[in-house]
């Protein structure tokens, strides 16, 4: 059996979740590997990447707003188009689909096996959210971003069917817990101004703070500015008295498996990012709309009460892949005894 892994990389939760799937896939079958969206540094991996396409982007503005406009002419859809016409899925028993668009609509168009793997699917097969208007439009992008007919999710506390809990990186579950006297801030969609702006209000706080707009580690007064780099965010994570940090699903899962205190933003306009953001708000957590200097009342009652929201996640995801496998060779084997029957 052969598998074609497809990841979206905007963003490096998608990727950290499945280089940890990927490895136990490996254990079973040949998988191969296929990138889209921008390239960094953190996308290595030991599976053979066979392509890195484009694929399509969201711009954000400093507030970290999705901003459509740019988003609709600044991605090369002609470029996209080509390659869903030239992506060969033909050569693979089944395509595992971490919300990318390329192989999801190459699947889509030739009738090839495709499931969907991505916390993007546990959204869209949340009805009660569906029910706003609002709601339904942006469940509707999600759907066609990438279109599956089939799928599994990953979500913070569901454990519908097809639906499982969060993945964590192997790096931070062999990591020691410690509390220091810092604080973690990954806010990427935010500009360095905005930043330091607001955490410099707070003198009695250090404050470490990661962006991809910082170019080298700088130390001003009791904030200190750090690259991405992945061994740096997981050792300053795992010692943090406590975190601020956007919705993203990776991200909040990781702080709710080190049971760290948090307050959480949620991009603006970001469906998947809202839609995290009110779960932890009925799990009791702190939720701020944006980052400005209006918040600083609300900031400074969060880090006056640091609790935990604690919900025991399990290390173990091998659970995770036999179902995803087991399903295949039921479907498969169903689908013969249907053909004979015929």
């Amino acid at each position: 059996m052969k598998i074609l892994y497809a990841i979206q990389t905007t963003g490096n939760g998608h990727f950290t979740r499945a280089k940890e799937i990927i490895s136990l896939i490996g254990k079973r079958v040949e998988v191969d590997v296929v990138f889209s969206g921008p390239k960094n540094k953190f996308l290595a991996i030991d599976n053979k990447v066979i392509n890195h396409y484009k694929g399509l982007t969201l711009y954000t503005s400093k507030k970290g707003q999705i901003k459509w406009i740019k988003t609709l002419f600044k991605n090369n859809f002609i470029r996209a188009i080509i390659d869903i016409i030239q992506c060969n899925t033909k050569a693979y028993d089944m395509v595992i689909n971490d919300y990318e668009p390329i192989t999801a609509w190459s699947c889509y168009l030739r009738k090839r096996k495709c499931v969907a793997l991505s916390n993007q699917y546990a959204v869209h097969m949340d009805k009660e959210f569906g029910k706003s208007f609002k709601n339904k439009l942006a469940l509707f992008f999600l759907e066609y971003f990438a279109p599956t007919k089939e799928g599994y999710g990953f979500h913070l506390v569901n454990r519908e069917k097809n639906i499982f809990q969060p993945v964590i990186r192997k790096k931070i579950i062999k990591m020691e817990v410690t509390e220091e006297e810092h604080f973690l801030v990954y806010l990427p969609n935010y500009s360095l101004e905005i930043l330091i702006q607001v955490f410099s209000q707070f003198k009695g706080y250090t404050w470490i703070i990661f962006s991809p707009h910082v170019k080298k580690s700088l130390i001003l007064n009791n904030i200190k500015l750090e690259q991405l780099d992945e061994n740096k965010f997981i050792k300053f994570l795992v010692s943090s008295k406590g975190v601020i940090s956007s919705s993203g699903f990776s991200t909040l899962s990781e702080i709710l498996y080190l049971k760290k205190p948090f307050l959480t933003i949620p991009i603006n306009s970001h469906i998947e990012q809202i839609y995290n953001s009110k779960i932890i708000e009925k799990l009791g957590g702190t939720v701020l709309k944006e980052l400005s200097l209006k918040k600083i009342e609300t900031i400074q009652k969060w880090l006056n009460d640091l609790t935990p929201i604690e919900l025991g996640y399990s290390s173990d995801f091998q659970n995770i892949v036999d179902k995803i496998l087991i399903d295949y060779v039921k479907s498969i084997s169903l689908n013969k005894i249907f053909t004979k029957t015929i």
